[in-house]
């Protein structure tokens, strides 16, 4: 027997233990498991989109609430490397915005105000994704980075379906937290 004939011979053994032969007319699949595998993508998806809207929100909220986080390092290392006290000064409706000046004087006085990065000629840093400063109390940190006074400002989604709190401790110390959670 040629060798050829012998290896094609093995394939089609091959092919009829799978279950399906392998001829010109029966390539493919049938309505039946096509209506199958729709039904499956429509039932995962009906699971899984609300999963992801949830999670969604959530992670906009959170970044929000990050953001917030950074602008208050950077008002109280500004307070520490320049010896003077920075407050920070916030806008909660309807330009959800904030704004350092030195001194604790607020609203800020035109000279005092600081621009830099991501702010602009007014000092403004506003919220990029939608979501909002709900609770915005001024903060000020003394020239030793210590805030004068404990504050929480809350942020809350562009959907206004979760909120966060960025909790301001007297020590200076700033930390992301559930809403209602006492701050230290």
């Amino acid at each position: 027997m040629p060798y050829a004939f012998q290896r094609e011979s093995n394939m089609t053994k091959h092919t009829e233990l799978l279950g399906r032969s392998f001829r010109p007319g029966s390539a493919g699949f049938t309505v039946v498991e096509l209506v199958v595998l729709v039904a499956v993508i429509g039932v995962l998806s009906a699971i899984g989109f609300p999963l992801y809207l949830s999670y969604s929100r959530a992670q906009e909220t959170d970044s929000a609430a990050r953001v917030i986080v950074v602008a208050l390092n950077q008002a109280r290392q500004l307070a520490v490397t320049r010896s003077v006290s920075f407050s920070a000064e916030t806008q909660t409706s309807p330009n959800n915005r904030m704004r350092f000046c030195s001194g604790t004087v607020v609203p800020c006085p035109g000279g005092q105000v600081y621009t830099g990065a991501e702010t602009d000629a007014n000092g403004w840093r506003t919220l990029e994704n939608g979501s909002r400063i709900t609770a915005g109390p001024t903060i000020t940190f003394n020239s030793l980075g210590a805030a004068t006074a404990a504050g929480v400002l809350r942020v809350q989604n562009s959907s206004a379906t979760g909120s966060l709190d960025v909790c301001v401790s007297p020590s200076g110390r700033i930390k992301v937290q559930a809403v209602g959670t006492a701050c230290p």
